[in-house]
């Protein structure tokens, strides 16, 4: 087995080492020395980088796009150094990124949220080790690692070496179950507390004409989209195929036996949309929602315009939070965000590292975060009786604004103090209180103790060696394919069925070995893992300390 020292974070995170924290960057100007300014001294020549950047369509047309828009404008005049970003399709990121790095034009600092892909080309020594570089070169997120050593403990592999960015955020829900509370009302149902009650609800949701136009045209939830790993989480099955069972670390097969099950009785009874496997991206589930004929919206959080676009449809309708029904392997929650995340990495072909690593020390700034969040005082904000901040045109601020959140991929927002949590969101309008409220009800729901999340967020896990690593690939989608096969098929093809032949797959590809590495890994480093009690520790410790600062 690899040894992965570093990589696993320690558990027992306090809250002296949290209250420690400093707001990052201080120490980032330095004061002139004497002698500079003296005759031969010349300043250091400005640095220029390329960074990758998401493109999701969403920037209106007349603000412009990546290669110059006012953010990008603000970024290049008031950061340390000159930037260029090269889009990369959000939902083929992977592809374009591998494209890149095969012609020699992949950027300097490589923005990616999945951990796999990050694997991945570190296995591919297309990474840079980032130990020295910090050391010699950066201030603030040096800072930062100093008062989050699981920043460092994340960010190095198997070799010892350090080599991603990370940051730190509230814990806070992220998929959620939205169910229409007027629907339950009129058909006298009462929150289903259980898969079972949930089943029966979602069928009346669909049979009983719950919108009273005399029609049977609604739905009892969606699969697309989110739909289908909610419903796995409702059975104790989370967002890696392993999971916890007394002191061992185990494959799960039963729990997503039990989940396909369910999803095939939802398919069977026509309480979803037999459409849902060609709905790729959940777009048609949320026209659905949007247009009133979904009963639960298995999503995550919800955007002002579709919360607008929802009462002007529908304006009876009122939503509530569901907590996660109760299965026979327990009560769990969906997917949660994660509090300390990696996001980054830096080219191994970078020619600059030092001008990197500036800009990253920049865009990690509180007050750079703070401005590509809200914008800039005086013109989209003014700080609220809380001191955070209050837009001042909410039209022009969507316009202006909401298309900034990739470019703050790396702002550790609990630095922000109080104002990064959900209880100080904007109320100057009925759907910023509305959401706001599901907000809150979302995280009390579902970042619970009592209702963990059912195994390790994929982040967490060690790296796979490559061979290893290659097993899971080439078995991974063979494997969904059978279990929404059996969802689908009938009584031609049973969950049973997929089960026995996802197993042989995995066992005839040698999957066996992968589950032996992670049994070891877990029994070699459960003393030092970040484990759940970590994680939820990690939320509750950051919310006492920052949540009123």
């Amino acid at each position: 087995m690899i040894k992965r020292q570093g990589q696993f974070i320690r558990a027992g995170m306090t809250a002296m080492a949290l209250a420690g924290v400093v707001v990052a960057g201080c120490s980032a100007e330095q004061t002139p020395s004497s002698k500079e300014g003296e005759k031969g001294s010349a300043p250091d020549k400005r640095g220029s980088i390329t960074v990758s950047m998401y493109e999701r369509n969403n920037i209106p047309p007349e603000e412009g796009n990546w290669d110059k828009n006012r953010w990008t404008e603000w970024v290049n005049k008031n950061g340390p150094v000159d930037v260029k970003y090269i889009t990369v399709p959000r939902w083929e990121s992977l592809q374009k990124f591998n494209a890149l790095f095969a012609t020699g034009g992949a950027p300097d600092l490589i923005l990616e949220y999945d951990t796999g892909y990050r694997n991945q080309w570190y296995s591919q020594r297309l990474l840079m080790p980032l130990d020295e570089v910090i050391d010699k070169y950066s201030t603030t997120y040096k800072d930062l690692m100093k008062q989050f050593p699981q920043l460092k403990k994340l960010g190095t592999k198997d070799d010892g070496k350090l080599y991603e960015i990370g940051k730190v955020t509230p814990l806070m829900a992220g998929h959620r179950i939205y169910i229409r509370e007027d629907w339950l009302q009129k058909l006298n149902l009462k929150m289903p507390q259980t898969s079972e009650e949930f089943l029966q609800v979602a069928k009346a949701f669909a049979a009983q004409d719950p919108d009273g136009n005399g029609k049977v045209d609604t739905f009892g939830l969606n699969l697309s989209g989110n739909g289908m790993s909610i419903i796995q989480h409702m059975f104790g099955f989370g967002e890696v195929q392993w999971r916890f069972e007394g002191d061992t670390f185990v494959h799960e097969w039963d729990r997503l036996k039990a989940a396909t099950a369910f999803q095939k009785q939802l398919f069977d009874a026509g309480i979803v949309d037999k459409d849902f496997l060609t709905d790729k991206n959940g777009e048609k589930a949320k026209q659905d929602f949007l247009s009133g004929k979904l009963g639960m919206y298995l999503y995550q959080e919800i955007a002002d315009k579709d919360y607008d676009a929802l009462k002007k449809n529908d304006p009876g309708a009122k939503l509530a939070i569901l907590p996660l029904p109760k299965s026979q392997f327990g009560q769990f929650s969906p997917v949660i965000g994660s509090p300390i995340q990696m996001v980054g990495a830096i080219n191994a072909g970078a020619k600059d590292p030092k001008a990197v690593m500036q800009y990253i020390d920049f865009m990690i700034k509180p007050e750079t975060a703070r401005t590509l969040e809200s914008g800039e005082e005086g013109i989209h904000w003014s700080k609220d009786e809380a001191g955070c901040p209050k837009p001042l045109d909410a039209e022009k601020n969507k316009k202006e604004i909401s298309y900034t959140s990739d470019l703050r991929m790396m702002s550790s927002v609990l630095l922000l103090g109080k104002c990064s949590f959900v209880e100080q969101r904007p109320q100057d309008t009925e759907t910023q209180k509305s959401l706001r409220e599901l907000a809150i009800k979302a995280n009390q729901a579902y970042v619970s103790k009592e209702r963990q999340i059912p195994t390790l967020k994929p982040e967490y896990l060690p790296v796979l060696p490559q061979d290893l690593a290659l097993i899971v690939k080439n078995t991974e989608q063979q494997m969904k394919d059978m279990w929404m096969k059996a969802v689908v098929s009938g009584g031609n093809y049973t969950p049973d069925q997929a089960e026995k032949d996802a197993k042989s797959v995995w066992e005839k590809s040698g999957g066996l070995r992968v589950d032996e590495f992670y049994a070891k890994w877990y029994e070699t480093n459960k003393a030092n893992a970040f484990l759940l009690k970590d994680l939820y520790q990690f939320g509750e410790d950051a919310a006492k300390l920052y949540a009123n600062k």
